[in-house]
């Protein structure tokens, strides 16, 4: 999430998408899952700084659960029906401290610890992620999570921290659902890149629900704000876009 990297051709986006959806296929039989959940999300929106300025982006997402722990995976796929196509991935494993063994049968404000690690890739970068995420009780959100991890670019040999809250927050306002999602990466300095902070949280509404089909389709928007992009001091976002979620 906290990093987008620019790579084209059409070679590029049809391995990907062929990787996706091979992924989202056998995602639902794996063994010892016990959930999973998938979504296609597309993006619109102008204002966007080093590069092109108006962008539509394509995003593959895929949560599931397993007897020890979680994973989590997104590809962004920018500019899927013109040229300049990008890609960037990001995927994360997670082995909960309670499902170990580790920790007893708890009560307050924790429901569970994990082990984190995961690897952010794109054309010419890469980062490793390694540490730990809080997993809160927080009455009516679907999950409410701190990350607190080391963070490593490998173009240098220094090593930083983020720190990310991530949430999912489903409510009703009369017969209409919505849902209130996102998360915000704090990104320290690293090298020669300044620190970061990219927040990117969504509004949406459950239009499926109005066919009885809920948790499917939504609309909404989603509001990017990134201090500090790609750690060049200066250089900083702020707009919404609009975003229409498939989710399987």
């Amino acid at each position: 999430m906290a990093q987008s990297v620019c790579g084209s051709g059409d070679r590029w986006f049809r391995d990907v998408v062929g990787l996706v959806v091979f992924i989202l296929s056998v995602s639902g039989t794996a063994a010892g899952q016990s959930w999973g959940v998938n979504g296609v999300q597309l993006l619109h929106g102008r204002d966007f700084k080093l590069g092109q300025e108006t962008r539509d982006i394509l995003t593959f997402e895929h949560a599931s659960g397993w007897s020890l722990g979680s994973n989590f995976f997104f590809f962004d796929v920018t500019e899927p029906f013109g040229d300049g196509t990008d890609i960037y991935g990001e995927w994360y494993s997670r082995l909960s401290w309670d499902k170990l063994g580790l920790t007893p049968q708890r009560e307050g404000w924790l429901s569970d610890v994990s082990f984190a690690g995961a690897i952010n890739v794109g054309d010419g970068f890469r980062a490793y992620l390694a540490g730990a995420t809080l997993h809160f009780k927080a009455p009516g959100f679907a999950f409410l999570d701190l990350d607190l991890m080391a963070y490593d670019d490998r173009s240098d040999d220094d090593v930083t921290y983020i720190v990310t809250p991530a949430w999912d927050l489903p409510f009703q306002v009369g017969r209409l659902s919505f849902r209130f999602r996102g998360f915000a990466d704090w990104i320290g300095a690293e090298g020669e890149r300044a620190q970061q902070l990219l927040t990117q949280p969504q509004m949406l509404i459950d239009l499926g629900a109005a066919w009885g089909s809920e948790n499917r389709l939504f609309v909404g928007f989603e509001y990017q704000y990134w201090h500090n992009k790609f750690g060049i001091e200066g250089v900083t976002e702020s707009f919404p876009q609009v975003m229409v979620l498939w989710q399987l």
